[in-house]
């Protein structure tokens, strides 16, 4: 009888272990063995998947900042195009964001319907969002164009993506269409949770609306700012889909719209320099990496 409680008791105690271990086999063939090797190709000489790779410690990290041609050049103007597309994107998605929020957070006849289409750019699919995108932005064919020149603002249709030369701000409004959705929905969650009693106090003290927004709302939003911002900086410093298909062209040869994990896929995958495209990404990862643990640091200090 003993034993057959013990096993009960063993069975009953190994059942959320057998639970999870489908999710902790997949985090370890899908995240953490292709975290490990990049890191480990980083410091080799590997070509392509299935070559040898042989050990040559630095060089590879030393070729990217020490050269002027070449990767070394291109990762360069890859980590400027990097900075420039996180911080503008997600500062527009932010502003943005946030100006939806306040407004949806606001009672209004068709409320519900508003805050549902607001949710369309994240429920499109990537790749039709961006190929429609792509058609928008197209010399000929494209919307932007024919208005534009039919309003009399251009003389003739203007290339915006798909060149060497092609200015980065096209995708950019793209990536802050795309992403905005989610950060009011965020922004919105955050608002929702603010008692009413509070802007009834300030409104009693005389405050007006700038003064509630900057007194009230903010402070009491700060933590949710901070993880939303947080998040989508993660998310867009390594965003890949957009760049690549709305921007192929110009990307394909590491220029024009090319940030570091489109150079990362342009080496390894392109010109078969798998060693250079690892260490590229890992750069990218300390990179976003030591964003992650200033803001950690920062939210652990307010506490």
């Amino acid at each position: 009888m003993r034993s057959v409680r013990l096993e009960r008791h063993t069975q009953r105690a190994l059942l959320p272990y057998a639970f999870i271990l489908p999710a902790v086999v997949a985090l370890l063939l899908f995240s953490i063995y292709p975290f490990v090797t990049g890191i480990w190709y980083s410091f080799t000489s590997i070509g392509w998947v299935g070559d040898a790779a042989n050990f040559v410690g630095l060089k590879n990290y030393q070729q990217l900042f020490t050269g002027d041609v070449g990767a070394a050049k291109l990762f360069k103007d890859a980590l400027v195009h990097s900075v420039i597309w996180t911080v503008v994107v997600v500062g527009g998605q932010f502003v943005v964001g946030l100006g939806v929020a306040l407004v949806l957070n606001e009672r209004f006849p068709g409320r519900t319907l508003f805050r549902t289409l607001t949710m369309l750019p994240i429920a499109l699919p990537t790749v039709i969002m961006a190929l429609t995108w792509q058609w928008m932005y197209d010399p000929y064919y494209g919307i932007i164009n024919h208005y534009l020149v039919a309003w009399g603002l251009l003389k003739a249709p203007i290339i915006w993506v798909g060149q060497t030369t092609s200015p980065l701000w096209p995708l950019i409004l793209v990536g802050i269409w795309r992403g905005f959705p989610f950060m009011a929905l965020m922004l919105l969650s955050g608002l929702q949770g603010i008692p009413e009693e509070l802007y009834d106090v300030a409104k009693v003290d005389g405050a007006g609306p700038i003064a509630r927004f900057t007194n009230v709302t903010l402070p009491l939003m700060r933590t949710i700012i901070g993880i939303a911002l947080m998040l989508h900086v993660l998310w867009w410093w390594n965003h890949f889909d957009i760049l690549l298909i709305v921007g192929t062209s110009g990307a394909e040869y590491g220029y024009g719209s090319s940030t570091l994990p489109i150079l990362g896929w342009i080496e390894a995958f392109r010109w078969s320099h798998l060693a250079l495209g690892a260490a590229i990404s890992v750069l990218a990862m300390i990179g976003i990496g030591g964003v992650i643990l200033l803001n950690a640091r920062r939210e652990i200090q307010s506490v």
